[in-house]
């Protein structure tokens, strides 16, 4: 079969397929890109020849060498397809797998890529493509695959995981998968769907009114015997008298459970019929935890899904489904999906806990690739704090790291001003392991006698000691960033740090004699005030993306940016495009400070 790969730029179309190259080069499978493929017939990068001869012409010699690579012989073939393909041009017999990121939506900016729209910044131009290409992929695509964020090399548990998922070799996957609409759309993504998780140990397939029709639910039922459903009603109360009627008596054979939703109102008569210990009574309203308990001699399972907007709602609900974790299922909701941490948190703790294919039915429900990384059964955890976090690669850095001690590796957004009361929970919580970004790290040195005042970016709970250590390794990483330039006093005079945040004691110690400017004031900091109407050879970004941030002096042409954020819409990235200088990505920072906390995390297990 030929599978095509589409996805936005930059989401790492061609690196999975490599990756896949490297599991399965003994198979009769072809790997191709086509971008390579079309710089290999031309003789020219793809840069070169939209430069010379536009878009337009590129996209209709991407178009013809496409159709020639489904003439090659062959078995099997993977082929990558350029963000901006034409999908129309796909023939109905060709498998589309959309990879995409959860940071896809927060756009990138290239540095090795023709600009396609100079007249706006190069993030709005992403943007602005992306907003259409995402409703072309999702409705062409046959099946999707969320890639995590960060670099899969070397980290052994997760490339064997994509691997098992890309290829459909997964098993023993658990939890509640909900039905989404757009799986019967295309008869290819249906039966796709079925050939990856038909038979793979799904707990429950949830079949919901609002979602499926009465048809899609026939077909479910019908088409995945020896399944297990839930049938859940959350606006279509008539349902029931079908799903009693004689002619459709096998509906409530092939249910594990029926979930009522009390929006609907109070359970009816008809629900007396099913048997308690397959009625689940649900509420997904704040208010409607004590209405549930009501309920909790007719169900089997009482499920509270609100919308939870504080750590001290959330620790609320955590306690109430403790309480009774036989019986109760809690399900924090939020717009933006900031809990799914906790989800994967609770994933072996409750009879009901969701996981999503795709979209899903709420934003918090995790994605098919961080549930099955995440341990059955949890008593400590890892975790990247801080704010932003949706796209740390700490997650898969340490993967491998915490894998070894079934420990999970979890991304938990904290506010500035959430700090104070979401600390102490996630430690009654059991949060073990820390990694620290900002804007928390003043905080975490806080906690950690003998380092109030200071920055820290590591911490670890001595239960020997019933204390928090910590240490910070950002002048390790920083190191590894600049890999020595600077380090000769003289020439520091040429450096100039934009920003710092909570690195700055550490650059300043690092590089004493540089010149230091606020990112929000765009003036110089006490003892640079000399140096604002020179012009510096480098440029340290040490500032994050954010309407306080200001851009440099125009007159500054830097030959080098040295970014310390490895964030792929970095202002440090559009500056040095901006001034042509040459660019470093804060991810060999990152790297660096990885391998510092994981030094600190072994000496202190050691002394435990």
């Amino acid at each position: 079969m030929i599978t095509v790969v589409i996805g936005h730029r930059g989401t790492g179309k061609t690196e999975l397929v490599k990756r896949l190259w490297s599991h399965l080069r003994d198979q009769d499978i072809e790997f191709l890109d086509l971008d390579e493929e079309i710089e290999k017939k031309i003789g020219k990068k793809i840069f070169e020849l939209v430069m010379e001869n536009g878009e337009a012409y590129f996209r209709e010699l991407e178009r013809q060498i496409f159709l020639e690579c489904l003439q090659k012989p062959h078995k099997d073939m993977y082929l990558v397809l350029g963000a901006g393909f034409d999908l129309k041009a796909i023939p109905e017999s060709v498998r589309v797998l959309w990879v995409r990121r959860k940071t896809d939506v927060d756009g990138r900016i290239f540095l090795d890529r023709p600009r396609l729209d100079p007249d706006i910044s190069p993030l709005n131009e992403f943007r602005k493509r992306a907003e259409v290409r995402e409703k072309n992929y999702a409705q062409v695509a046959d099946e999707v695959y969320e890639m995590p964020e960060g670099v899969l090399t070397h980290h052994n548990k997760a490339l064997a995981l994509e691997k098992n998922i890309v290829t459909h070799n997964i098993s023993e996957i658990g939890g509640v998968l909900t039905l989404m609409p757009g799986l019967f759309t295309k008869l290819r993504r249906w039966e796709n769907f079925k050939a990856r998780f038909a038979q793979k140990g799904v707990d429950i397939f949830e079949l919901r009114d609002d979602l499926l029709s009465i048809e899609n639910i026939r077909k479910v039922v019908g088409e995945l015997s020896g399944e297990r459903f839930m049938l859940s009603f959350r606006q279509n109360p008539s349902l029931l008298e079908e799903v009693f009627s004689p002619s459709e008596k096998s509906w409530l054979d092939g249910m594990q459970w029926v979930d009522w939703a009390l929006e609907l109102g109070a359970p009816p008569e008809m629900l007396r019929n099913i048997p308690a210990e397959r009625l689940v009574i649900s509420s997904h309203e704040a208010s409607g935890k004590d209405r549930l308990m009501g309920y909790a001699k007719m169900a089997a399972l009482l499920k509270w899904s609100p919308e939870v907007h504080t750590f001290a709602e959330l620790w609320q609900g955590h306690l109430w489904q403790k309480e009774q974790p036989q019986q109760r299922v809690f399900l924090p909701r939020s717009a933006e999906g900031r809990w799914s941490w906790y989800r994967l948190l609770q994933k072996k703790s409750q009879a009901l806990n969701f996981w999503r294919y795709d979209e899903g039915s709420a934003a918090d429900q995790p994605n098919l690739f961080s549930w099955m990384i995440t341990p059955q059964k949890v008593q400590k955890f890892a975790a990247i704090l801080g704010d932003p976090v949706s796209h740390s690669f700490t997650p898969i850095e340490h993967s491998d790291f915490f894998a070894k001690r079934g420990i999970p590796v979890l991304a938990i957004k904290v506010a500035r001003e959430e700090w104070d009361e979401a600390f102490p929970i996630l430690q009654k919580m059991g949060l073990g392991y820390a990694a620290i970004t900002a804007p928390h790290k003043q905080n975490a040195a806080g906690l950690v006698e003998g380092y109030s005042g200071k920055s820290l970016n590591t911490l670890f709970w001595s239960e020997s000691q019933q204390q928090w250590l910590g240490t910070s390794t950002d002048e390790e990483g920083f190191l590894e960033l600049i890999e020595g330039v600077g380090m000769i006093a003289p020439l520091q005079k040429e450096i100039y740090i934009w920003g710092g945040g909570g690195t700055l004691e550490m650059l300043e110690k690092t590089l004493p004699h540089a010149s230091y400017f606020s990112s929000r004031t765009a003036s110089p900091r006490l003892d640079s005030e000399d140096a604002v109407l020179l012009n510096p050879k480098v440029v340290v970004w040490a500032a994050p993306r954010s309407p306080e941030t200001q851009w440099p002096p125009a007159h500054w042409s830097p030959a080098m940016v040295f970014d310390m954020n490895y964030k792929e819409d970095s202002m440090g990235r559009e500056y040095s495009l901006r001034c042509g200088a040459h660019y470093q990505s804060g991810i060999t920072m990152f790297v660096g400070q990885a391998l510092g906390q994981k030094r600190f995390w072994m000496k202190c297990e050691d002394s435990e």
